[in-house]
């Protein structure tokens, strides 16, 4: 073993994507529709190659700007990065690099453990009961005893698909001492009310992550962080200068000007989503999983047994159907309406 490389990244496993090329796609969270034409035309616009020779603009004026009246934030209280993958990376590497502890609830997003593991951070994990549910109060002891610097949870979660309402979430982040970072990386198929932007401002530890990836702009990658402005300000101290090519910010700014076009094919997932769960609970018993009503653009099949589902998940992609087996169950994507249709069909076969 090569003596230069740092035991934390000998211990480290690879995330490896998924890059076949299945008929049915189902497992990777990304909107399964092109475009809309207004969009397109408008990012056609928007990008100027006749600037590649210089740096991008590093503030993101433009973007941010664009971003900020989407949500109703100001500019100077976001920072936007290459995907919220790097935001993760530099929140826990800002404020946890020096051998700070951080609290993951598990099931969670990967990469919430990824990155903390590559930083060297003492990960503290919080169990959640049945697999799905999380106890504030006990989630808010447990901070305590460790004496945690942060604790990340996305919501509605990946991959469970459990939404927790917002009083419920201020009154943990309220009650806790540590920075509490809150993923609505699904937001946008969920009650929107539930989301704790507007409530980043008064308090001096809470950070909102989001991303454009789940409306269907996952190849340009694109994160943002929204904050107070003393930590958006350390934050934007510790990113790379230059961390967003000029292409993806004059894109997307252009895309989010025109969110409207969105609408309609986000609402056709949540009409899926309807389908697979109304579909797929009737088989609860007879498969051994468990299915909830889901807040995302994905249902969440948890099994007691987790060979059960590794052997669903093998049948289905001998028939070219791709799912996703993580936190103890089968995550599928909603896709377009004939694709979920399929899945249903052959889940009913097995």
């Amino acid at each position: 073993m090569n003596k230069y490389i740092p035991e934390r990244v000998k211990q480290m496993s690879e995330y490896v994507p998924d890059v076949s090329c299945p008929k049915i796609k189902l497992d990777a969270n990304e909107n399964p529709y092109d475009l809309p034409e207004k969009v397109v035309a408008a990012i056609n616009k928007a990008v100027n190659f006749e600037n590649m020779n210089r740096y991008p603009d590093p503030d993101m004026k433009v973007l941010l700007s664009s971003y900020g009246k989407y949500i109703d934030t100001d500019t100077e209280r976001m920072v936007a990065g290459d995907g919220s993958d790097e935001l993760i990376a530099l929140i826990i590497n800002t404020f946890l690099a020096d051998g700070g502890k951080i609290v993951i609830c598990e099931p969670d997003f990967s990469m919430y453990r990824f990155y903390s593991e590559f930083a060297g951070c003492h990960i503290v994990s919080y169990k959640k009961s049945d697999g799905m549910d999380i106890d504030f109060p006990e989630l808010k002891t447990l901070c305590k005893k460790e004496n945690a610097g942060l604790v990340i949870i996305s919501n509605p979660c990946n991959p469970t698909s459990v939404i927790y309402d917002k009083k419920t979430l201020l009154d943990f982040t309220d009650n806790v001492d540590a920075i509490t970072v809150i993923d609505e990386a699904y937001m946008e198929f969920a009650p929107k009310q539930e989301s704790v932007i507007p409530y980043t401002e008064e308090r001096d530890n809470l950070i909102v992550l989001k991303t454009v990836s789940k409306i269907g702009l996952a190849g340009l990658r694109c994160g943002f962080a929204i904050s107070n402005r003393e930590l958006i300000s350390a934050l934007k101290k510790t990113k790379s200068p230059y961390n967003m090519n000029t292409v993806t910010q004059a894109a997307v700014a252009a895309a989010i000007d025109n969110i409207s076009e969105f609408e309609e094919n986000i609402n056709i997932i949540k009409r899926g989503v309807r389908y697979l769960y109304t579909s797929l609970k009737p088989l609860e018993e007879k498969l051994g999983f468990k299915i909830r009503e889901s807040n995302a653009n994905f249902v969440f099949l948890r099994f007691e047994n987790k060979e059960n589902g590794n052997k669903i998940a093998n049948i289905l992609r001998d028939k070219e159907i791709a799912v996703r087996m993580t936190g103890g169950g089968i995550r599928i994507t909603s896709g377009k309406p004939e694709e979920n249709e399929i899945l249903v069909r052959e889940m009913k076969k097995i």
